[in-house]
């Protein structure tokens, strides 16, 4: 594993790459400053990314690894594990 993948993940899942291991810091400081979980446009801006397309495939591939999951029908639905 390269320096600084999975870096403060307590628990060892399946792997992350270190653009997904950056992305679910940014959701975890996020709902810690906030108290909840941001929007996917709000996911997008923090992360400079072009497409929200682009978040729900880093947000879906974090669920099926089970370090996120996702409460349906609601704006800010994804709950940190």
């Amino acid at each position: 594993m390269s320096k600084g993948i999975a870096e403060g993940i307590a628990e060892p899942k399946m792997g992350l790459t270190e653009k997904q291991v950056k992305f679910l810091k940014v959701i975890k400081d996020f709902v810690a400053a906030n108290g909840y979980s941001p929007s996917y446009e709000e996911m997008k801006q923090m992360n400079g990314m072009r497409s929200k397309s682009v978040v729900h495939g880093y947000v879906y591939r974090l669920k099926k690894r089970g370090y996120v999951d996702i409460i349906r029908y609601s704006k800010r639905s994804i709950v940190v594990l």
